[in-house]
């Protein structure tokens, strides 16, 4: 016997809350990998909820200027100055929905046909929701004042720059935001900037040899140890890149190796720089024609959810004018965070 709509409703819910391993093929995706799920909801990678009506933060920008060589009976000179300045990052929603008839047939069978025709358009409301991240953790907002206002992902923070082509502290405030990443000018606080270089081609000498020095010279070190926000010690670096950078760099490795046996794609997936994967990006495979390559500290990367709006899903409830339409919805407010961007670099075909 069917269920009373009331009842589908119920049993809809704690379907929901009871999701099991999915049962079918999916080949709805369009990105052959997820830096955001990977990433961000790894332990280290999320951070507690955050509360208030934005994300607020300190970063010092400079330091006291007191420190001198001295001798007896030398007068002191002393002041008081801004150390800090307050950086900030207003929050980002997405929403994302499944719905169903009452009346229609999958919702009218048996409770096994019901679980399994909810499961699966829940899993696509989920997949729906981290192709929308992914894409939002590549493609930089067109303003500040973009609306409604996507997160503000990696190109934000890590910034292209021809000033030194060799690599330097250059990658400066995102394109249609005069005040900063995060609200502070790199105008005025010169180290609020991220290091970038250029290459022209994928060999030793040039590519490798400057990603080689933006690693080196990104990686500060504070002479004192002390819980900073960043968290402070050696870098955890992810790089990240198109499928074309990560191709010439297997062929190099080809090229350095004559004993490849029988396997043609021996080096498939195996570039790594300074221990870590190479790893290319869907997003910058089809956006990016500069070969850009990307060196995410994430240390100094985080992602926030607002207290009590991370991935809130809640209980099916009927459409407006569609009385036998039930719509199950999740809410979700987060934003990403770059502590200190001097920390990151990119690397690109200018």
């Amino acid at each position: 016997m069917p269920l009373l709509p009331d009842q589908l409703d119920d049993f809809v819910n704690l379907t929901l809350d009871n999701f099991k391993k999915r049962r079918w093929v999916d080949i709805s995706l369009d990105n052959q990998h997820h830096i955001f799920a990977s990433k961000m909801f790894k332990k280290k990678g999320k951070d507690p909820e955050k509360g208030g009506v934005q994300l607020n933060w300190k970063v010092q920008v400079s330091n006291t200027g007191t420190a001198k060589h001295s001798e007896l009976y030398a007068v002191d000179a002393t002041g008081v100055k801004d150390l800090t300045q307050s950086a900030k990052q207003q929050w980002s929603k997405q929403t994302v929905n499944f719905s169903y008839d009452v009346d229609e047939d999958a919702m009218q069978s048996d409770r096994e046909t019901i679980i399994r025709e909810i499961e699966v358009r829940e899993h696509s409301m989920y997949n729906d929701f981290f192709e929308l991240m992914e894409t939002a953790m590549w493609a930089a907002p067109s303003s500040s004042t973009q609306s409604p206002r996507p997160p503000r992902g990696v190109t934000i923070w890590i910034q292209k720059s021809t000033t030194t082509p060799g690599g330097g502290i250059t990658g400066g405030n995102p394109s249609g935001f005069t005040r900063g990443a995060g609200g502070l000018s790199s105008s005025t606080y010169a180290n609020w900037k991220n290091w970038a270089f250029n290459y022209t081609s994928i060999s030793r000498d040039d590519a490798l040899a400057k990603w080689r020095k933006a690693v080196a010279f990104t990686n500060f070190q504070a002479p004192r140890n002390f819980a900073e926000l960043a968290r402070g010690g050696e870098s955890d670096w992810g790089f990240y890149t198109n499928y074309d950078v990560v191709e010439k760099l297997e062929k190099l490795l080809e090229g350095r190796n004559d004993n490849l046996g029988v396997d043609l794609a021996k080096y498939s997936g195996s570039a790594v720089f300074k221990g870590n994967p190479v790893v290319w990006v869907p997003y910058l495979q089809d956006n990016d024609t500069s070969d850009p390559i990307y060196g995410v500290n994430w240390r100094t990367l985080r992602y926030f959810f607002r207290k009590g709006k991370h991935m809130v899903r809640h209980a099916p409830e009927k459409a407006a004018r569609l009385h036998t339409v039930r719509e199950v919805h999740m809410d979700n407010w987060g934003n990403f965070v770059c502590y200190n961007r001097r920390r990151n670099f990119i690397g690109y075909v200018a």
